[in-house]
């Protein structure tokens, strides 16, 4: 249905909206009901927060006291020997820099070689080719596919001189 040719008064009335709450304002409405026990649900949780809070503290109070205390026994039973503010100082020690570097060599390489192991494998068969060609063995001279003897060029005569 369309609403052309629809008057204000017709299908849609203008006064017909929402219904109006029956207690007169000023009144003790349900509004103001849910409030209060909003507002005391705020507070049991304010009042749970602090509490919690405090146990927090009372608990992170402890802990440092703890290690404040351990820190002390620790210095008195090993003196300047134990430095707890210095944990991080074998960093500056290249021995176990270069260590660390190392072992990454060393996975690095190994993830290389087996990621490309056809291709080092094709490296390995290319140089071994290579070097038995050097050392007097040539793979392509197969007797059945050999080309015949080239001719030995013709000798110059022996009466001509030599410049």
């Amino acid at each position: 249905m369309g609403k052309f040719g629809v008057g204000i008064g017709d299908d849609f009335p203008i006064d017909e909206g929402k219904p109006r709450d029956t207690a007169p304002p000023g009144t003790d409405s349900d509004y103001e009901k849910e409030r209060e026990e909003w507002q005391k649900r705020r507070e049991e949780w304010r009042k749970q927060r602090d509490e919690w809070r405090e146990k927090r503290r009372q608990w992170r109070d402890e802990w440092r006291k703890k290690r404040r205390e351990f820190r002390e026994e620790m210095r008195a039973r090993y003196g300047s020997d134990f430095d707890d503010d210095d944990h991080w100082r074998w960093h500056s020690d290249p021995q176990h820099l270069f260590r660390i570097l190392g072992i990454l060599a060393l996975i690095v390489v190994t993830i290389m070689i087996f990621s490309h192991i056809y291709i080092l494998f094709g490296l390995i068969v290319l140089a071994g080719l290579y070097f038995a060609y050097r050392g007097g063995f040539d793979h392509f001279d197969y007797p059945h596919m050999s080309a015949p003897p080239r001719p030995k060029p013709p000798a110059p005569p022996a009466d001509t001189p030599k410049v």
